[in-house]
């Protein structure tokens, strides 16, 4: 979160269950428009809703321990996430099924996704699925299976055959824990490194969204060889090698620009 104030009203929120806007003004001794825009922030976050008078957590399995590890990862190369989730909208045509990954960059990509018409969005991310539900008219559908409550997404043995049911995906939106040139992509969990491989295979195009800082890392199973991706957008600072490899394996590669050197 980008303020000590905001980690600390949902401190509050996890012992309290809820609280009013005049009792976090008092408390923190700040302006109303200040808690508002705290206030703004959080909910655009998924973690907070607003009801009257004040607000309350967005959902009763919310821990604040995972938020806070979500929003570090989401403020980690915040810049270049959001620069490459626009780039990434641009490749996205209206009345278009497609397929979000869970992650911070594709959630950043969920919260644009109010510009396109007509979509059709499979998910497991609850938080990418509620985003999109609160901003959004697309058609949404949450892949069945075990939660995962901190990460707040849905895996295991269900999710293959509930896939089965759709007759065409057109994009596969994929992040990755880690990039490299021996293993490909890589992810932290089996089950949802299993899952992306089997989305690999159906959809029709495969757009790998990653920052510099997954390239070079490694995460301990295998979802795909970079010559399975379609497309990479990434930011502008990745080492030449990454890019030339892509682009020999067939790979269009896209250079979001605006990152931040200091990621």
């Amino acid at each position: 979160m980008k303020t000590k104030r905001q980690n600390d009203i949902m401190k509050l929120l996890a012992a309290k269950r809820s609280l009013r806007t005049d009792w976090l003004v008092q408390h923190f001794g700040v302006s109303i428009e200040t808690i508002r825009r705290d206030i703004h922030e959080l909910e655009n976050l998924g973690m907070v809703k607003k009801v009257y008078g004040g607000i309350q957590l967005a959902s009763d399995d919310l821990l604040v321990s995972d938020l806070q590890s979500w929003n570090n990862r989401m403020d980690n190369c915040l810049a270049e996430k959001q620069s490459i989730a626009q780039q990434t909208l641009e490749l996205i045509p209206d009345r278009s099924t497609i397929v979000l990954d869970i992650g911070t960059t594709t959630y950043a990509l969920s919260r644009l996704l109010s510009a396109r018409q007509d979509l059709t969005v499979i998910t497991c991310s609850l938080r990418i699925a509620s985003e999109l539900s609160r901003n959004t008219d697309h058609c949404i559908y949450v892949i069945g299976g075990r939660l995962q409550k901190g990460e707040q997404v849905t895996m295991g043995s269900f999710a293959r055959s509930f896939l089965d049911n759709f007759a065409s995906i057109d994009l596969f939106l994929c992040g990755a824990d880690g990039i490299s040139l021996d293993t490909g992509i890589t992810e932290f969990s089996e089950a949802i490194a299993d899952i992306k491989k089997y989305l690999v295979s159906l959809s029709a195009r495969t757009i790998l969204l990653a920052d510099h800082s997954k390239f070079g890392k490694k995460s301990l199973f295998r979802c795909c060889s970079v010559a399975d991706v379609d497309t990479l957008v990434t930011d502008g600072q990745v080492p030449p090698r990454y890019l030339d490899a892509f682009e020999k394996a067939g790979v269009e590669t896209i250079t979001a620009e605006n990152g931040s050197p200091n990621c």
